[in-house]
């Protein structure tokens, strides 16, 4: 008995590991990038919400060979060391990335050819998705290379402030070309793959219920990959976010090691303000949230910060949350999402698309108020009018 439960218990798991293997998909990327030389390339992808580099297995000359695997379609960028990948803004390291080159990996022979001059002009070959991607991208390149040079310009302007807002006026017609560009190749294209990835990165361009309404009219096809996930969380984020809505619950490990839960709080107005150490705009406001918690803190307001750290490594994410916490004297309650981010992700759940946000609750943990960036004079207008001072 005890021989035919450990065969059978085998067996499942032999069957686990073979559905496993059969799922990962062998990719192979030959890239031929001109004058490239012994600058670095690598292949930057997501994969189930982790940042994952690869970096080439082979090289000779300017061709690059890349492999790895794939569960489902991902999204690869090609990145490169070259010069001419990033701009100096400031002397002394402040940089400015140049466009990116992306295409899609689904498994199989991709070829990119390009130039490290411009990389973000190259071409990819392999199969229907690249196809699509790289039909859109030729129309695309004219306008990208415009709003590239129209970035660069605008560095060197900041002191003639007429030549400055004729530069931005003209960008911001680049981009609106662009997105139209976009949202038109999001309606032709309902089947593809490259529409849930330029959904994925529009969530700002459109009106919220036409952005539900551009997710619904797509296939059901990609929507439980990992970018299609995270383009419903948006839709689901903005709802969860909007003014009455009632806030998600969450419980996380904070900065004493000890579990938070977000509903210990109510009969208080709590700040939820979502940042990391790696966000300058985060760390400088700092200090002003400071001021409203020593202003407030006695009369019912407490202050959550969620931090998102960038490393998919727990122990350095948190090193780097408590050195910056420590750092910026922040003595309020403080949790970090990476900590069982798989199955509680905040950052996911709330929506968030922009860093440092502020989302302030009543205290019955309603949404009364919302605001991408440090608050400013907005915050503290929304605060005198609930605490009268």
């Amino acid at each position: 008995m005890i021989k035919k439960t450990m065969i059978v218990a085998g067996s499942l798991l032999l069957a686990t590991t073979m559905q496993t293997i059969a799922q990962q998909k062998i990719f192979k990327v030959t890239a031929e990038v001109k004058g490239q030389d012994t600058y670095k390339l690598a292949i930057s992808r997501l994969s189930d919400g982790k940042r994952i580099m690869d970096t080439a297995v082979a090289q000779a000359g300017d061709r690059f060979v890349f492999t790895g695997s794939v569960t489902e379609p991902v999204v690869g960028t090609l990145t490169s060391s070259h010069p001419a990948a990033r701009f100096e803004v400031v002397k002394g390291g402040m940089f400015m990335p140049a466009p990116s080159l992306d295409f899609i990996i689904t498994g199989g022979e991709i070829t990119i050819s390009a130039n490290a001059e411009e990389l973000y002009k190259g071409t990819v070959k392999g199969g229907k998705e690249n196809k699509e991607l790289d039909e859109l991208h030729k129309l695309e390149v004219p306008l990208v290379a415009k709003e590239w040079e129209l970035r660069r310009k605008s560095t060197g302007l900041r002191k003639d402030t007429v030549a400055l807002k004729a530069v931005l006026a003209e960008n911001a017609k680049v981009k609106a070309e662009l997105v139209a560009m976009r949202k038109q190749f999001i309606e032709k294209h309902p089947k593809s793959f490259v529409s849930m990835m330029l959904l994925s990165r529009m969530n700002g361009d459109y009106e919220a219920s036409a952005y539900e309404q551009a997710y619904n009219k797509l296939a059901d096809t990609y929507k439980e990959t990992y970018i299609g996930k995270y383009v419903a969380s948006r839709i689901s984020g903005a709802k969860a976010t909007a003014e009455g809505a009632k806030a998600i619950g969450f419980t996380k490990i904070d900065n004493h090691g000890q579990p938070f839960t977000l509903s210990s709080l109510k009969g208080k107005y709590v700040l939820l303000d979502f940042w990391g150490s790696w966000c300058g705009p985060c760390r400088a406001s700092h200090p002003h949230l400071k001021a409203l918690y020593e202003k407030y803190k006695d009369k019912g307001l407490e202050i959550v910060s969620i931090a998102e750290e960038k490393s998919d490594d727990i122990e350095t994410a948190k090193k780097d949350w408590l050195r910056a916490i420590a750092s910026d004297g922040m003595t309020w309650i403080q949790v970090l999402n990476n900590y069982d981010k798989k199955e509680s992700n905040m950052v996911m759940a709330y929506g968030i698309n922009g860093f440092p946000t502020k989302i302030l609750l009543d205290k019955e943990g309603k949404v009364l108020f919302k605001h991408v960036g440090d608050g400013g004079d907005e915050l503290d207008q929304k605060l005198k009018s609930v605490f009268g001072l």
